[in-house]
Order: structure tokens, then C-alpha cells, then sequence
């Protein structure tokens, strides 16, 4: 199911990617496209974040989000978000890391240091 509007999605923007209403939906997917390393490493530290941050917030056991067990998938029983929460969570950090990833893209075509094109 994925892959059929993804392709879909590609052909229109090739098709009307210079229409004026159009750039401006793709300019900021081009910011991602230029750093996506950078938007990957970022984006686990600050997803992270915001689940404690949630779990604070929502009155749901955190301590397990601070250890080692984190990684280990070792969620407890009662710990969990509906499906529109975890979309507004996936949102706010899109939003969140375009900043940080456009200025980094910046920085990127202002300098030529050799590991820059690593990030």
C-alpha cells in the first residue's frame, strides 16, 4: 500500500513541481533530502526526549524509558498512546527538526569540509 501512492506522489510533483503552489510544498521535503543523515540521528534524540516527556504528562511509568531496558523492548503493561497521539507526536518532531535541518543544509552548501558530506 505504500509504495503505490509513494509512486503516485513522485509523478505528480515531477509533473507539476514548478507550479508556484506546488515549490512550496516541496521545499521543505528538499531541506530533509539534503541532510538526511543528520535528520536521522537528531530525530532518535529528540523523539526520545518527547516520549518522556509525554510519559511525565500522561501520568504513565517513565522509569523505564531512562535505562538500558529502553532498547530492550521491555515496555510495561500499561504504557501507551492512541494512534492520533502518535501521529501529532510524529508531526510536532517533523516540525520541530526542519529548523535544525535547514540550517544545517545551509551550512552544508556554505562550507566544504570533508565530513560534512557524511552528514
Amino acid at each position: 500500500m505504500t509504495i503505490g501512492p509513494s509512486l503516485l506522489l513522485l509523478w505528480c510533483l515531477d509533473c507539476f513541481g514548478d507550479k508556484p503552489f506546488t515549490k512550496k510544498l516541496t521545499d521543505p521535503l528538499l531541506i530533509f533530502g539534503r541532510v538526511p543523515m543528520f535528520f536521522y540521528i537528531l530525530h532518535l534524540y529528540v523523539i526520545h526526549l518527547l516520549a518522556i516527556g509525554a510519559a511525565y504528562i500522561c501520568r504513565q511509568p517513565v522509569s523505564w524509558l531512562w535505562h538500558d531496558t529502553f532498547w530492550m523492548n521491555s515496555i510495561p503493561d500499561d504504557y501507551g498512546h492512541s494512534l492520533s497521539f502518535v501521529y501529532a507526536m510524529w508531526l510536532m518532531t517533523v516540525v520541530m527538526l526542519y529548523y535544525p535541518c535547514r540550517w544545517f543544509a545551509d551550512l552544508k552548501q556554505r562550507r566544504k569540509d570533508w565530513w560534512l558530506s557524511y552528514l
